[in-house]
């Protein structure tokens, strides 16, 4: 009966939420029964929060903070020129929430409080990962598991979404700690990115705390970096680490990594791709590294493939499209890199990202060479990732050994930041936290050299503003709009989320 209350009260949610969206299908059988055990939950936890939640959570993202842009002139995502149709909303809390959800209420029900834990970072990761897009969420009347959802929840500020989801990974971190516990996390093959480890599930758990407390930058009142440092210490300590899984080559359209060719990475059957190519700005990033005899960095050819006609690496301008004569075959491919193959992982957080999140708090604190060392070792562990020669490897190591604290420290340390931040957003490909972070650092050119507006951008933005939040989805306004307040663009776009407001 109980689980039968779940599987109506998704129905339900679906119901109010549905639209014509593709969302990622990872049921292994629609007419299977209702009752499923909690180690095969843990699975479509994993692939939902992945491909269908964190994926749409950043399809248009990719656009706004440049690593990729459209070969059509004025493109949407491109130009900031979003509408209520952003189903990212949909996709976390009616196709994966639940699922998080389901793992808690089971894991206490079955005496198995790993499964519980599990539960508990995903759903402090799907809350935190919406907030951080639109800025005040329902919490109270979320889904719980146990009775009717609330179909015109109240919402709460920032703020304590975010008191609440980092008490929830400290809740995660006890009860994966816990000895006794009954059902294995991986019987049956379920946990597909750890294998039942739970220690490893741990350090995820405070790299998500390490990474959310970080965000606390512009709050003066809140910001500790020692608190930073020390999550950082116990989340990922070296390589293999990371909080991801690879998709599988050769499956279906959802198997595939949602990046790729073979995933969602195309449009209209294959025929033109999602997008045109890497940005302008991206690939002018990995042009001329500071650490690299070479003229463009090592990791380039890896992540993309150079344009076929030229055999360069070429990026389009965001919101300009082609150039005048060009065609797709005169830019470098967004699929077929090493983030867009069809067996590529698309990671929730990595060892480089927790070693650039500390380096930053060390930086903010005054601890220079600290924040020199954990910034090498971040540039490193993302070139070991990739697969990086170990000859360049050495050369990198060489000349990333001659960093001194004034090369970190110059101009307020602006020039430490933006080694820390230029470096992190090249190892964070597609993954949204990349626009919390240009939005902390307020999209500064200093920070991220040759950051400039797209053209075309939306005419509602001023010369001097930038995007800063997303519009919430349409259901969700003409269902509950008196709880979620103005949602029009020239509202929504331009209306900073509270931890993008400076104290």
């Amino acid at each position: 009966m109980k689980n039968l209350k779940y599987i109506l009260s998704i129905f339900i949610i679906v119901f109010f939420f549905s639209s014509c969206e593709e969302f990622l299908d990872i049921n292994d059988d629609p007419n299977a029964p209702a009752n499923v055990s909690i180690d095969l939950r843990l699975k479509p936890t994993i692939l939902m929060t992945n491909g269908a939640a964190q994926w749409r959570g950043a399809r248009e993202i990719v656009a706004v903070t440049q690593y990729v842009a459209s070969r059509q002139k004025g493109n949407a995502p491109d130009t900031w020129n979003f509408t209520s149709r952003n189903f990212f909303w949909q996709n976390a809390l009616v196709w994966s929430f639940p699922n998080a959800v389901d793992l808690i209420v089971l894991g206490e029900e079955e005496n198995s409080p790993h499964f519980m834990g599990v539960g508990k970072i995903f759903k402090a990761f799907l809350i935190v990962s919406l907030s951080d897009q639109y800025g005040k969420m329902p919490w109270d009347d979320l889904y719980d598991g146990k009775s009717s959802p609330v179909l015109t929840p109240k919402f709460v500020d920032q703020k304590t979404i975010y008191e609440n989801c980092i008490n929830l990974l400290d809740e995660a971190i006890a009860d994966l700690s816990s000895k006794d516990n009954k059902i294995d996390l991986d019987r049956r093959g379920g946990d597909i990115m750890y294998h039942g480890d739970t220690e490893k599930w741990i350090k995820f758990a405070y790299a998500l705390k390490a990474r959310y407390l970080n965000h606390y930058s512009k709050k003066s009142s809140l910001y500790n970096p020692d608190a930073i440092i020390e999550a950082c210490s116990k989340a990922f300590d070296g390589d293999g680490m990371d909080a991801e899984f690879n998709y599988i080559e050769g499956g279906s359209k959802t198997q595939a990594n949602p990046w790729s060719k073979e995933g969602y990475g195309d449009f209209s059957s294959g025929k033109e791709p999602r997008y045109g190519s890497f940005s302008s700005f991206f690939i002018n990033l990995l042009k001329n590294p500071d650490f690299y005899s070479d003229t463009i960095d090592p990791r380039t050819p890896i992540i993309m493939n150079p344009a076929d006609s030229t055999g360069l690496f070429t990026g389009i301008y965001p919101g300009r499209g082609f150039d005048e004569g060009k065609r797709l075959y005169d830019y470098s491919n967004v699929v077929g890199g090493f983030y867009s193959k069809a067996d590529s992982p698309f990671p929730f957080a990595t060892y480089s990202e927790v070693k650039f999140i500390e380096a930053e708090a060390r930086l903010r604190k005054g601890d220079a060479s600290g924040a020199i060392d954990a910034y090498k070792e971040g540039v490193l562990a993302n070139m070991r990732k990739l697969g990086v020669a170990d000859s360049i490897l050495q050369e990198v190591t060489s000349n990333l050994n001659k960093l001194t604290a004034g090369d970190f420290t110059a101009n307020n340390n602006i020039s430490g930041l933006s080694k820390i931040m230029t470096q992190k957003y090249i190892a964070m490909v597609f993954n949204p936290e990349t626009w919390v972070d240009m939005r902390r650092m307020d999209y500064s050119s200093e920070i991220y050299p040759g950051l400039a507006k797209p053209e075309n951008v939306n005419p509602i933005f001023e010369e001097n503003e930038w995007i800063r939040a997303m519009i919430y989805e349409y259901n969700e306004e003409n269902r509950n709009g008196k709880n979620l307040g103005d949602n029009r663009p020239e509202v929504r776009l331009k209306t900073p989320v509270w931890w993008d407001i400076p104290e």
